[in-house]
């Protein structure tokens, strides 16, 4: 019998079993454990505090959410991603990103909302004139449109203090939270099992998903999409926290200005389908431009040698 070569592996260094996991089977581990305790055990301490219910009080459901989101959302990914890696820098692509491409992309998050807001028209008229299931259709709509209810109230505003505690809650929060999540941790890890460009799709369906809104699926996958992209090819987590600040304070601040009854998928007169369609078709040619010119002035990124390897 060989003992030298026993001896040997025996002083091999031993991985743990979280650094034996392939990058995906890793994001899927991290997104549920963050999902555990973000919707389970937030949930549960915001019941506890009364905060359950916007209904109850607005200002407390206002500061559980926040405080789910760092505590619950952000610490999680930062450890988890930390058992993985010293390299939380390079993980997380904390670079300055180019000031040209940091415009570009908050003009595509500007320019690409007529194109969502024409979808959902459309997705709301088909789905209301189905032939078929339509009764369990309004069922299902009409459970979500509660949990929207709900929502609203969060980030409805009556006056310009209130407003700004708005924005810290569902627009700042969730712009250093998420982005750091999916376009840090997930992101990263799906470029080492994948293309870059079916890591960039991926993080964007999975951003749908974690949402946990069905018939905001197609908006929420393209605005994914959109950030993965931006944030990877300015090599910066920083333009994804921008314009993710940017989609949740237009919303809330059209809220703000306009009440919230304007804000609701209105009923589009037949005079007006056209021009919708016209203004969403322009949008959506406008914003792929903006995509094709980004991409030209993308910053090429530098492979790592464990991306290597």
């Amino acid at each position: 019998m060989d003992f030298n070569n026993r001896e040997d592996n025996n002083n091999e260094p031993k991985h743990s079993w979280i650094a034996s996991l392939s990058p995906f089977s890793y994001v899927i581990l991290v997104l549920v454990i963050v999902f555990f305790l973000y919707q389970v055990i937030g949930g549960m301490m915001a019941y506890l505090a009364g905060a359950a219910s916007p209904d109850t009080n607005v200002e407390l459901t206002r500061i559980m959410l926040m405080f789910g989101h760092f505590m619950f959302m952000l610490t999680p990914t930062i450890f988890l991603t930390r058992l993985r890696t010293p390299k939380l820098k390079e993980t997380f692509r904390l670079n300055a990103p180019p000031p040209f491409l940091l415009m570009l992309s908050i003009f595509g998050i500007i320019l690409i909302q007529p194109a969502l807001q024409g979808y959902l028209h459309l997705q709301d008229f088909v789905l209301n004139n189905l032939p078929f299931f339509n009764s369990v259709f309004k069922e299902f709509k009409e459970a979500f449109e509660l949990i929207d209810a709900a929502t609203m109230k969060i980030v409805t505003s009556y006056s310009s203090v209130e407003f700004a505690v708005v924005v810290l809650v569902i627009a700042v929060t969730p712009a250093i939270s998420e982005e750091i999540l999916f376009r840090g941790f997930v992101l990263k890890n799906l470029e080492k099992a994948s293309r870059p460009s079916i890591a960039i799709f991926l993080s964007g369906f999975l951003f749908a998903m974690y949402h946990f809104q069905p018939l905001n699926f197609v908006p929420l996958m393209l605005l994914g999409f959109f950030l993965g992209f931006v944030v990877y090819y300015s090599n910066s987590i920083f333009t994804g926290m921008v314009c993710h600040f940017f989609n949740n304070f237009f919303a809330a601040f059209y809220i703000f200005k306009f009440g919230k009854d304007e804000f609701d998928t209105p009923h589009i007169a037949n005079s007006e389908t056209i021009n919708t369609a016209i203004s969403g078709v322009v949008s959506l040619v406008l914003f792929v431009i903006i995509l094709l010119v980004y991409y030209r002035f993308r910053v090429k990124p530098q492979i790592s040698p464990e991306e290597i390897e």
